[in-house]
């Protein structure tokens, strides 16, 4: 794949610590705000459509992609010779059972949390209520893990996906050229877009878009993303005009509007890259605290929600809840760089990020 034009401003090519693109650390850090939003929904239902609604479509399946592409580019090890991938894996296992069991303590017993129905035979035996049973409570722990259920840390689904394609890449990747023509057939199944599965299991979707990922990765980045910038305003635009749509024809979400939604995002990206380089430099170097975030943010927000005064309804209430976005990204952001700066030795264990 080979760049039909010049591309206007050499920025966008640079790489940061971790050897990926400042872009591509630019759009982690919009997409793992977006997520923040989508469970910030709870309390601005009516504002999130308007603001939120094709760029939100693509948060996760974002970092499937680019977690497919990665893994396809043996950057966590050689595809070749081997059928699993585990060292990666563990690495990325050890923050999601930590962070699984913190939210199983912290808020699996809210009644706020949107699948708390599941988790309660587990409370209900440790509390030792009359006809609770030992295996109905260990079935709800491994549902609050991920396990034939809904984590209870809830935006560790897509999480949990990674993990386990991850861990099987090296078989994925034995398909050679049919890993297109597979993800395009799962991508086809349609599950993320509607919510059938409601993310109990790895679902069809998402294992379409890491495969889409893994194929990918057989074109370099910079090539993958001169491709992308030649028609980057077309596609932001398109993504904007689309998203206002979509206000009103919320139920028309599929794969082919997700994809374009994540073209939007990268496109997003790339630009702000290539006009506002040094901000762009700034807003990368959040990247690292990514994970931490995924980990806590929701345990924050039914905190939040427990405490009380975040009840509250109105439109004045919506531009405050629009606010506290950013604020709670800020703050765990913040929480992560003292965490890596004062103790550094738990950084990898609790956000997935160095050795």
């Amino acid at each position: 794949m080979t760049p039909a034009a010049p591309i206007p401003d050499s920025v966008i090519f640079e790489k940061t610590a971790t050897h990926r693109m400042v872009w591509v650390d630019v759009a982690r850090v919009v997409a793992c705000i977006l997520i923040i939003a989508n469970h910030m929904a709870f309390y601005s239902a009516e504002l999130y459509r308007w603001v939120w609604a094709e760029f939100l479509a693509a948060r996760t399946p974002f970092f499937l992609l680019v977690a497919g592409y990665f893994v396809g580019r043996g950057s966590f090890g050689s595809l070749d010779g081997r059928l699993f991938l585990w060292k990666r894996s563990w690495f990325l296992l050890r923050p999601y059972l930590i962070w699984g069991m913190a939210a199983a303590v912290l808020i699996g017993w809210s009644p706020l949390h949107e699948y708390y129905e599941s988790y309660v035979p587990l409370y209900a035996w440790l509390r030792g209520e009359p006809g609770s049973g030992f295996w109905s409570a260990l079935a709800a722990f491994a549902r609050c893990m991920g396990i034939a259920g809904h984590p209870v840390d809830a935006p560790m689904w897509f999480l949990r996906d990674i993990i386990i394609y991850t861990a099987v890449a090296p078989l994925l990747h034995r398909l050679g050229s049919y890993l297109l023509w597979v993800g395009l057939l799962m991508l086809s199944l349609n599950y993320f877009a509607l919510d059938l599965a409601d993310h109990d299991y790895p679902i069809a979707n998402s294992l379409g878009f890491f495969l889409l990922g893994m194929f990918i990765s057989r074109y370099p980045l910079p090539d993958l993303t001169a491709a992308v910038r030649r028609y980057a305003v077309s596609f932001l635009l398109c993504t904007l005009v689309l998203t206002w749509w979509l206000v009103g024809h919320r139920d028309q979400h599929n794969s082919m509007l997700i994809a374009l939604g994540m073209l939007g995002l990268m496109s997003l990206a790339i630009l702000f890259t290539e006009w506002f380089p040094r901000a762009a430099r700034w807003v990368a170097g959040l990247a690292p605290a990514c994970f931490f975030i995924f980990g806590t943010h929701y345990i924050v927000i039914i905190l939040l929600r427990e405490s009380g005064w975040i009840t509250l309804k109105g439109t004045s209430w919506d531009v405050f809840w629009l606010y506290l976005v950013p604020v709670i990204f800020s703050v765990l952001a913040g929480l992560f760089f003292c965490m890596r700066r004062l103790v550094p030795r738990l950084v990898p264990v609790l956000a997935a990020y160095g050795k």
